[in-house]
């Protein structure tokens, strides 16, 4: 069963227009020191799925904290569906929510501990204020990420990395989001375990016809998963092309550090059978 969007894609998609976030060590009239964690960034994105990759302090996390309204720019202007950033209208926040998911990085963090999965999933179909059958939605979402439906009813807790992982992917596509933002969603699963996490997003991806806006370090999630490549660095663009590009032809020095700073594993998709 498909969650309506009362918002739907504007052929804008997501847009940030020169945006900078700066941060001072101490107040500025007192001498503080200028940081910027995103410095004059445009970017347009919503046809293309798209990787934003870089080492650590490049900007990454600030950039998803703009999406979800938890950061103001300093300057220049962020857009998501023809509406700026952060919103102020209800409406537009629950539209926004509903077609716009995160995946955060720690699952098991994310998930509340005194929860059942059955609970979790149901929880943004009630914040949103969503009618109708909500366990066919729980079941759908469930199923779509490869979990048994004997797992309604165990707690976060008892859930493993991997599970957890996957709950919280189930938790972000009840709602039928048209983008799902995945922050470092391989960051601590085993090999085996980040390869069926890659298996999986991309067949979500083309079942659900949504975009992927993946945030990570791992360059080799990025090639599989996106058709496009964004590297940050100390807050800049450094590089914006097609991912083979970028992987093939790096121009910056950062980049070209990241991508032979990777595992030596085969770039090329290859399903892993059932164990």
């Amino acid at each position: 069963m498909k969650v309506p969007n009362t918002l739907m894609l504007d052929g804008k998609g997501i847009q940030f227009d020169d945006v900078c976030v700066s941060f001072y060590n101490r107040p500025k009239w007192l001498g503080g020191k200028e940081y910027k964690a995103l410095d004059k960034i445009t970017l347009n994105f919503g046809q293309n799925s798209l990787a934003v990759v870089g080492p650590s302090g490049a900007g990454k996390s600030t950039l998803i904290d703009l999406l979800f309204g938890s950061k103001k720019p300093s300057s220049g202007r962020v857009t998501a569906f023809g509406q700026t950033l952060p919103l102020t209208s209800k409406c537009h926040q629950r539209a926004i929510c509903r077609a716009m998911s995160l995946v955060p990085q720690e699952p098991h963090t994310s998930l509340n501990p005194f929860y059942s999965v059955r609970q979790i999933l149901a929880e943004p179909l009630n914040n949103m204020g969503i009618g109708g059958d909500h366990e066919s939605l729980i079941h759908g979402a469930l199923e779509d990420v490869g979990l048994s439906q004997t797992l309604l009813d165990f707690n976060a807790g008892q859930l493993s990395t991997g599970q957890a992982q996957r709950v919280a992917i189930a938790r972000a596509l009840v709602l039928e989001p048209q983008i799902l933002v995945a922050d470092e969603p391989t960051s601590s699963l085993d090999p085996v375990s980040r390869q069926r996490l890659i298996d999986l997003l991309n067949s979500l991806k083309e079942r659900r016809n949504m975009k992927l806006l993946l945030v990570t370090h791992d360059l080799t999630a990025a090639q599989a998963l996106c058709d496009e490549m964004l590297v940050l660095s100390h807050g800049k663009v450094i590089e914006h092309n097609q991912t083979t590009k970028v992987m093939q032809q790096p121009s910056h020095t950062t980049t070209q550090a990241l991508i032979a700073a990777q595992p030596c594993l085969s770039l090329k998709h290859h399903p892993l059978p059932t164990i």
